[in-house]
Formats: structure tokens, C-alpha cells, sequence
């Protein structure tokens, strides 16, 4: 599992870096949450075992790229690479991330729960490529990794 549940709390809440920032004005009970990618219902995720058809299967979400997000200004949210840990290497097949449970829960809920897959005519085991070209002008081979996403 990429991003367990314990007993004590998620695991952004016991593990994830103290620096993540929620966001108290907008929800009052946000607490830091765990973001998986590739998406956790997804046959690419590190998650999903192979026995059930993961094409990425990891023992544990510590083998994922690990970052943490913080909103520097209003609108602005940065994501850091967690430099408690071993820096990536670029081979790992999943990220985790801690963040605002709020962002979490808001940034892609519309696009899933509103037909993505129907509009895309994706069946069940379709192959699918993610792209996010506002991060194509990153530069990843120095560290820490830092990148500024241009607005559009």
C-alpha cells in the first residue's frame, strides 16, 4: 500500500514531512493527507498488486518518490522533494506525496467523478498515457529538484 492508514492516523499525519501545509481557512478540520501516483485505482499503480494486474507493484509506498507540498502564497502551492529521505533516482515506478487533505480531495475528484472515462471511452485494463507538459522545462538532474510551474 502506498499510502497506509494506521491506527494513530494517515500516514501523511504520522510520517509526511513538517512542513506540508493545510489549508485551516478553507477547511477547519484539514489535516495532511497521502497522495499516490500513479492514481491508487489504477492498474499503474505502485499500489496495485500484481496478482490483480499491476503493471508497477511496490512492497511499500517507501519505495515511491517521496515530496511534500506548501503553499508559499495565496494560489501558489510548491512541491519539495522530502530531503529527510534518500534523494530519488529517477527509477522509481510511483510517487507519494504529503499535502493539504483539501487539495487532495478537490484537485482531480471532478475530473474522475464526471465521466473521465467515459468521455475518453477507457475500458477496464486500458492502457493510458498522463502528461503534464507545464513540467517539461524541469530540470531533475540536480539536487534538490527544483522546478517553477509557469501560469497559464
Amino acid at each position: 500500500m502506498i499510502c497506509p492508514d494506521s491506527t494513530n492516523g494517515s500516514w501523511a499525519s504520522q510520517h509526511g514531512h513538517p512542513d506540508t501545509t493545510t489549508v485551516p481557512e478553507i477547511s477547519a478540520s484539514g489535516k495532511p493527507s497521502c497522495d499516490e501516483f500513479a492514481y491508487a485505482s489504477t492498474y499503474n499503480s505502485g499500489g496495485m498488486p500484481a496478482n490483480l494486474g499491476g503493471l508497477n507493484p511496490v512492497s511499500s509506498g517507501d519505495a515511491c518518490v517521496q515530496t511534500y507540498a506548501t503553499r508559499v502564497k495565496q494560489g501558489e502551492w510548491h512541491l519539495y522533494d522530502d530531503e529527510r529521505l534518500a534523494g530519488p533516482t529517477w527509477n522509481e515506478v510511483c510517487g507519494r506525496s504529503a499535502m493539504s487533505g483539501w487539495i487532495n480531495s478537490t484537485s482531480m475528484g471532478g475530473a474522475f467523478s464526471s465521466g473521465f472515462s467515459a468521455k475518453y471511452r477507457l475500458l477496464d485494463q486500458d492502457p493510458y498515457w498522463v502528461s503534464f507538459p507545464q513540467f517539461g522545462h524541469c530540470d531533475a538532474s540536480k539536487t534538490p529538484v527544483t522546478c517553477t510551474i509557469p501560469k497559464p
